[in-house]
């Protein structure tokens, strides 16, 4: 469990890095197509998640760019969220072009602000691709406000400080 976590909280650090660089530099927004954007850094599943979160359940929408095979669907709770039900949502399924798909995830949340993380895995065009999203559920709870400013946060049940990613130029 803790290495899952870690795994997810990592996944979600090394994306914010890569969202967080290509806004800021809109010579490079404007000169990739929209769909080169997703693939930016390491290469991802071609799929775009979504979620609907409410008080006790998430909407889990997906729409698939590319055919897929053994496709896997989880859905995971991170930092106190608890799923009520089985966290595959789908399992060796395949996939077409533009398909979509939607999910119904109920859960507990967690104390503060806990987060809804949604893996998809398969084999692609290009081979085994994975993509994460993480969801926010409720409002950050007072300590959690001060660990955010102290830039701390918790993986495998440990603080860790983060850091400013170093920006290639």
């Amino acid at each position: 469990m803790k290495t899952t976590r870690f795994l997810y909280a990592a996944a979600l650090l090394v994306a914010a890095c890569e969202t967080g660089s290509a806004q800021r530099d809109p010579a490079v927004s404007a000169s990739r197509p929209a769909a080169d954007a997703a693939i930016a850094g390491k290469p991802q599943a071609p799929v775009r998640i979504d979620a609907e979160v409410g008080a006790s359940s998430a909407t889990v929408r997906l729409q698939f760019d590319q055919a897929g095979t053994n496709v896997e669907v989880r859905a995971n709770g991170v930092e106190g969220l608890t799923l009520l039900s089985d966290p595959v949502l789908a399992q060796g399924r395949s996939v077409a072009a533009g398909e979509k798909a939607t999910f119904e995830v109920p859960f507990r949340a967690g104390p503060g602000q806990s987060l809804l993380a949604v893996h998809v895995r398969g084999a692609f065009g290009a081979g085994e691709r994975t993509a994460v999203r993480a969801f926010p559920v409720g409002k950050p709870s007072a300590e959690q406000k001060r660990k955010a400013q102290e830039g701390t946060t918790k993986m495998g049940g440990e603080d860790v400080r983060l850091g400013p990613a170093e920006e290639k130029k």
